[in-house]
């Protein structure tokens, strides 16, 4: 019998992405702006219900040292990302195009007691996320796959990317002690003001949409 393929290998974990002056420069500036921070929500992978996040969460300012820095180093990411997944000699050559631009570059803080719930970062020409972990100085914290049956530890500059659909269901642990910082980004396949206006389009198409034969029997999921 061969070997089927573990999903988990389009998870890329790369150590000692970031120096520990890197690091630390970031979390500065998220101290910093921390009169930004605001609460995430997004829907429980479980339930469907849009659930808030009990971390905290700042924007980069686009045009920032901290914006270039970061997106900088998530274009590298990508590349090392493209590089990983070729040498499984599996998958079509064009999903390097679904890659091409980040979108919301964002500062975390997760303080004692906060993680967040399962969920996915799906949305409509997302097709990936970025994420680099800035402190180790916090117990807990782990970030988790599948409901848990894919824990990762990350360490200071660890860096992490992987695919953006339903099925990758991911979350992080409760800290259980200490502060986690590290920052998220989502992957376009488009420029994100050309996307926000498709979906506003697409939206007002479905709001006054009438059933056309060319469309196909819609299924009533139960």
């Amino acid at each position: 019998m061969k070997e089927t393929f573990d999903i988990t290998k389009l998870i890329l974990h790369k150590p000692k992405f970031l120096s520990k002056k890197e690091c630390k420069s970031l979390i500065e500036y998220y101290e910093d702006n921390k009169k930004r921070k605001e609460k995430e929500h997004c829907a429980h992978a479980k339930t469907g219900i849009d659930t808030t996040s009990t971390m905290d969460v700042i924007d980069i300012k686009y045009g920032s040292e901290a914006e270039k820095f970061v997106a900088g180093k998530t274009e590298k990411m990508i590349n090392l990302y493209h590089k990983h997944t070729d040498k499984f000699k599996m998958f079509h050559v064009l999903r390097k195009n679904t890659l091409l631009y980040s979108h919301m570059l964002r500062l975390m803080k997760y303080e004692t007691g906060a993680w967040i719930h399962p969920h996915t970062d799906h949305a409509p020409y997302i097709y990936g996320s970025c994420s680099f972990n800035l402190n180790e100085e916090y117990e807990g914290g782990e970030f988790a796959f599948f409901r848990g049956k894919k824990k990762i530890k990350l360490k200071r500059g660890d860096a992490l990317i992987w695919p953006a659909d339903f099925f990758w269901v991911h979350e992080v642990n409760p800290i259980t002690k200490g502060v986690r910082y590290s920052t998220n980004s989502f992957l376009l396949s488009i420029p994100n003001s050309i996307r926000e206006s498709i979906i506003n389009f697409t939206d007002l198409l479905v709001r006054n949409y009438k059933f056309n034969s060319k469309d196909g029997r819609k299924y009533i999921i139960k």
